[in-house]
């Protein structure tokens, strides 16, 4: 008979350059929660980086499998952005079948969040080059979001998003917000935006919601995980909802 560890293994689907998110999610999440990384081979964000990185999906979700996972999500908004919504509600379906676990999807974490928050007119501030930027617009209004205002950091080596000072992520906040706005949202899990969560909130008198925050919150939902994360923003002082 097998015996259930005393945590939840939690797969992580992350670009091959990304190295934010193994350090975000250990230091913030429950202890109660294990991450298993498994990349997928990305370096740009551009038409060829993101098809790269959707060539190797199968490969990288049936290496979490044999990890026997208990949830897998995947960790970049931008690759549901340029894809669209059909492409981000299959690869939900092919990704539970392919671990045989429950599957999220940071596209689909963020919107939850911004429901949550009672957010449907958002300002977007993201690392993202201008065609992956407008491409997230579109997925945002398809999906019910007025985005009133947006900036771009105009960055294609995803490597270098980060390496951003936290000046420069504190720029781009400001450079997004807008006074209609009732959140601002910053996408990009290699983004170091989610310890400056407090010092943005505070400056623009609203809430943050940024990719590691929504994934981070839907996971404290879906194992029923009552925990607060203080310092990591208004979204993590929320108690998640019910699953």
């Amino acid at each position: 008979m097998t015996t259930r560890a005393p945590w939840r293994r939690v797969g992580m689907l992350i670009p091959s350059s990304n190295t934010s998110i193994e350090r975000e999610y250990p230091r913030w999440m429950p202890h109660e929660l294990s991450f298993h990384f498994a990349r997928l081979t990305m370096t740009r964000l551009d038409a060829a980086g993101m098809g790269e990185q959707l060539a190797d999906m199968r490969r990288a979700v049936a290496s979490l499998r044999d990890a026997r996972v208990d949830a897998v999500l995947l960790c970049q908004t931008a690759a549901s952005y340029w894809m669209g919504r059909a492409w981000d509600s299959e690869i939900r379906r092919d990704m539970a079948e392919w671990a045989g676990a429950p599957a999220l999807t940071a596209a689909a974490t963020v919107l939850d969040a911004l429901l949550a928050l009672g957010a449907q007119r958002v300002a977007f501030a993201a690392p993202f080059p201008a065609e992956i930027g407008q491409a997230s617009l579109r997925y945002l209004e398809s999906s019910g979001i007025s985005v009133v205002n947006s900036a771009f950091g105009e960055l294609r080596d995803n490597f270098a998003i980060a390496e951003m000072a936290p000046e420069e992520v504190l720029d781009l906040a400001a450079r997004a917000d807008h006074p209609d706005a009732q959140a601002l949202l910053m996408p990009g899990g290699n983004m170091p935006c989610l310890a400056l969560a407090g010092e943005i909130e505070a400056r623009i008198g609203k809430p943050m919601v940024s990719t590691n925050q929504a994934g981070m919150w839907a996971l404290l939902s879906l194992f029923a995980l009552p925990d607060r994360i203080a310092g990591a923003g208004q979204l993590l002082q929320e108690r998640p909802p019910a699953p």
